[in-house]
């Protein structure tokens, strides 16, 4: 569900998770039609998102948490985010913060997932499920403040169903 800068929209997009080669290092994809997020496989840590294989934005050193992921826990990381269409190079922080280890129930079921919020220099404020069972998130809420450069904006996500290929 979309809205403000993020468009108008509440639609179902399929998402696959899987893998592929990326400037020559096996990565893990979370894909979805339009784009996917590349994250190193050693470390889970997000490398940038593709379009095909054209890079839309690159973050330097990849994205990632602190793990283990303890509630409580909170971490502030700089990097250096690329964003290709424009080739323009800025600063991107982000400070987070495990708040809960608890129960979120989404249209594909029940999961115990943690609660991650986070905020940037962008003018982001974003709160995440992340479930261990799946890898994945399960659902996530993205709100970009009058602060983010595209302008305020809010992205509901959640999964209604899952599959796990053996």
């Amino acid at each position: 569900r979309d809205s403000g800068s993020f468009g108008s929209a509440n639609v179902q997009v399929p998402g696959r998770r899987g893998e592929r080669m990326w400037q020559g290092q096996q990565v893990i994809t979370f894909e979805s039609p339009e784009s996917a997020i590349l994250a190193a496989s050693d470390s889970g840590n997000w490398l940038g998102i593709v379009s095909g294989d054209k890079p839309l934005v690159t973050w330097e050193p990849g994205m990632s948490w602190d793990w283990p992921l303890e509630v409580g826990k909170t971490w502030t990381h700089n990097h250096r985010m690329t964003i290709h269409a424009r080739n323009q190079t800025i600063p991107y922080q982000v400070t987070q913060k495990v708040e809960a280890y608890e129960d979120v129930t989404v249209p594909a079921g029940t999961f115990k997932a943690f609660k991650i919020s986070t905020s940037s220099n962008l003018g982001e404020e974003n709160v995440n499920w992340y479930s261990p069972e799946l890898g994945i998130y399960v659902k996530a809420i993205n709100t970009r403040t009058a602060k983010n450069p595209a302008g305020p904006g809010r992205r509901e996500t959640e999964i209604v169903s899952q599959t796990i290929k053996k």
